[in-house]
């Protein structure tokens, strides 16, 4: 039924949720999961070998996030690629999926975290406003 399944990993909770959200993704048997991680764009006033050096670090650590994702998920048989990326989490979840031809993407949510949120709107809610890609959305 679904070929492609985007899953967001962030770092606050990263571990157990993605793991739980491919719990959900192992009923869609087949799929190829794709394990997203979107850090926020470095500063624009940080230049040059520093800025290359800082986008190289978190880099790193969103590559290592994901790869202990996999790794405790012992998913036998699945296809799962890790991709690391940064920008605007939302906007950044959104592209993703439409470069990756995502037929669904796994998200969770705690509900109002507090009064950004309820001005803004949570990263959930704003793919959720803004994605023609289906959204299986968790309540934790």
């Amino acid at each position: 039924m679904y070929k492609t399944i985007l899953i967001p990993v962030s770092d606050k909770n990263g571990l157990g949720r993605a793991k739980a959200a491919l719990a959900h993704a192992r009923n869609f048997s087949g799929a190829e999961i794709v394990l997203l991680h979107v850090f926020e764009p470095l500063p624009q006033i940080v230049g040059g070998a520093a800025h290359a050096e800082l986008l190289a670090e978190q880099k790193a650590k969103g590559q290592t996030l994901l790869n202990t994702v996999v790794a405790e998920s012992q998913l036998p048989g699945e296809h799962v690629r890790c991709r690391v990326d940064e920008g605007t989490t939302a906007e950044t979840i959104i592209r993703v999926a439409h470069e990756e031809d995502a037929d669904l993407i796994v998200m969770f949510t705690d509900g109002r975290d507090g009064l950004q949120d309820l001005l803004l709107g949570s990263v959930t809610e704003r793919v959720l406003r803004n994605t023609d890609t289906t959204l299986l959305v968790i309540r934790r």
